[in-house]
């Protein structure tokens, strides 16, 4: 069965009785799915999802108090050493965003679903991954227009050194956060369509998204320590430029989500009441993420 390793994570758990009923259940018919994956479904749901779903909803009574815990408080902030800058942007989907959990369901209204959306293990909550957001900013920063080596150097700075870089690796000096939605993923079906005729390939394929008009909540720390040997002070103005263009091809063009290649994970333009900077004299830095820029502003 496509399950048993989920259902092992529960083995000692559960009585054995609950096991044998399963079996019981299914030989008796009292299920009234003709398919036996149809039979293990419906026992799945009920013996262990269903309760599952609504211990994760208990804990959603504190989750403003549990979620604030992973981002940077006042205090930390005026800790922070020279030329460290943070970054907290609030924003709306304006296309849809989903992820690739690793589990291979997920329940939404009491109802199995395939390919879940990512979530955190704790609150149950949809999120997106500090990994995420690197990997989609990193693939936003190649595309700014610059100077080819340029653009190498400060790219390095800012993510660190590649993995195949054993050698005298850098850290980077961007630190990400996660990100949490508090409301629940939805139901999306999608027909991918062969290239050459537009006729369907496969599917109706079914998966969890963010849709539009989701809000969620974007924290990202820049800090330049340690300074290195190559250290200089002009580096600082330099990154946060680049920065704030890599920020701009992310959000409106490229996206942050699976299936960006079609659109997903774009949000709608920001104003300026959405964009925090700490230090306050550094925002003019980002001000074309919310500015309504002529190259950017068309819908």
């Amino acid at each position: 069965m496509t399950h048993d390793y989920f259902l092992n994570n529960f083995q000692n758990k559960k009585d054995k009785k609950t096991f044998n009923k399963r079996d019981q259940d299914l030989q008796n018919n009292k299920l009234k799915y003709k398919k036996p994956e149809d039979k293990y479904k419906l026992w799945l749901e009920k013996q262990f999802i269903i309760p599952l779903a609504r211990e994760k909803n208990s804990t959603r009574n504190n989750i403003e108090k549990i979620i604030v815990d992973f981002y940077p408080q006042q205090q930390d902030l005026e800790s922070l050493p020279p030329n460290s800058t943070l970054i907290e942007i609030s924003f709306t989907l304006k296309k849809p965003y989903t992820s690739k959990d690793e589990g291979e369901f997920n329940v939404i209204d009491n109802k199995i679903f395939e390919n879940p959306i990512v979530r955190d293990k704790f609150t149950g909550l949809p999120m997106v991954k500090p990994t995420t957001w690197k990997g989609h900013l990193r693939f936003a920063a190649e595309r700014v227009e610059c100077d080819k080596e340029r653009k190498k150097i400060i790219i390095k700075r800012l993510f660190g050194s590649e993995p195949e870089e054993k050698e005298n690796p850098l850290k980077g000096r961007l630190y990400f956060f996660p990100t949490f939605f508090n409301k629940e993923a939805e139901k999306e079906v999608i027909t991918p369509l062969k290239r050459d005729t537009r006729t369907p390939a496969r599917g109706p394929i079914p998966f969890e998204v963010m849709k539009p008009s989701k809000e969620g909540k974007f924290y990202l720390l820049y800090f330049p320590y340690p300074k290195g040997d190559n250290y200089q002070e002009s580096q600082v103005d330099e990154d946060l430029e680049f920065l704030s263009k890599s920020l701009e091809l992310m959000f409106y063009s490229y996206g942050f989500s699976a299936k960006k290649t079609s659109g997903f994970g774009v949000i709608e333009r920001l104003k300026d009441d959405n964009v925090y900077v700490f230090p306050s004299k550094k925002k003019d830095k980002f001000s074309n993420l919310y500015k309504n820029l002529e190259n950017n502003s068309q819908e």
